[in-house]
């Protein structure tokens, strides 16, 4: 009820105050974060703000998420049409001249929001999700179909013909390049980020091997007076128009990273960051 029907800034400080709670609770997942935030900006002289900002993006992360999930949606269009800006879009438009588009984007900024963004400025959306509770499933689905947003349920459903025929129907695809848990690695391909070596998850190479699609990033940042999403051209698609060689997850992964160590308070990977990195470097 109260995300549901409270003002925006109220909820948000309301899952604030649970959110300390929360890690008063766990202070081992608290000291994880602070670490991997530590061995990433060495020396860094504000490090100490970074770390309290990002626990405050941590909670900023699931009240968007909870208000995502159950906010009167004409009234939400309404509160996130009047606050989003948009930088890039002129890629996304030309992309979709060529067909179906991946859209990557991470565990970063307001990415809860994505789905809605884009339905904002008319664009056709899939999106490949991983629900964790049933009752959130439902209301996240049937809110989807108000939205022309198609959710592929990565637990349940046949992810790869989905992904395939959503793009061959020209559609926007969007999906992480940071969710670890599920990532494919050679164990001994790694490249240089976050401070050190980061190994390297196949499926995004395979996927855009397989479809042939403009592949883009995407990032929802927060900004003083509201959120600004940012599309970026990888790959083929380079900023100056080179033809990049390089493999493609790893200017995915560089795309990300660039954006990371520029608003590091803005990512919530940062419990899961040491999973990324090998066993023996």
């Amino acid at each position: 009820m109260l995300f549901k029907h409270a003002p925006l800034k109220f909820s948000k400080r309301y899952l604030r105050l649970l959110g300390k709670l929360y890690y008063i609770i766990n202070p081992k997942e608290r000291d994880l974060i602070k670490r991997n935030i530590g061995n990433v900006l060495k020396g860094a002289e504000k490090s100490g703000d970074v770390i309290k900002k990002t626990f405050d993006g941590i909670f900023y992360h699931y009240s968007e998420k909870l208000i995502m999930a159950y906010r009167n949606l004409d009234r939400l269009k309404k509160e996130i049409n009047g606050i989003m800006e948009y930088s890039g879009l002129e890629h996304l438009d030309r992309a979709r001249e060529k067909g179906g588009v991946v859209l990557v984007t991470g565990h970063f900024g307001a990415v809860e929001y994505m789905p809605l963004a884009l339905h904002l400025r008319n664009y056709p959306v899939s999106m490949t999700v991983s629900f964790q509770k049933d009752q959130l499933k439902e209301s996240l689905m049937e809110r989807a179909k108000d939205g022309d947003v198609e959710l592929i349920d990565c637990h349940r459903d046949d992810v790869m013909p989905k992904v395939l025929d959503s793009l061959k129907r020209g559609r926007v695809l969007l999906t992480e390049c940071d969710e670890v848990d599920a990532w494919k690695t050679h164990k001994d391909k790694t490249i240089d980020a976050f401070g050190g070596k980061i190994m390297l998850d196949r499926s995004l190479s395979v996927l855009c091997r397989r479809t042939g699609a403009t592949v883009l990033c995407a990032f929802i940042i927060r900004t003083k007076t509201g959120y600004c999403m940012n599309i970026v051209p990888v790959g083929e698609n380079g900023e100056n128009g080179e033809k990049v060689k390089s493999n493609i997850g790893e200017e995915i992964l560089k795309t990300l990273e660039k954006y990371v160590m520029k608003f590091p308070d803005q990512w919530y990977q940062w419990k899961k960051l040491h999973m990324m990195r090998p066993e023996a470097v």
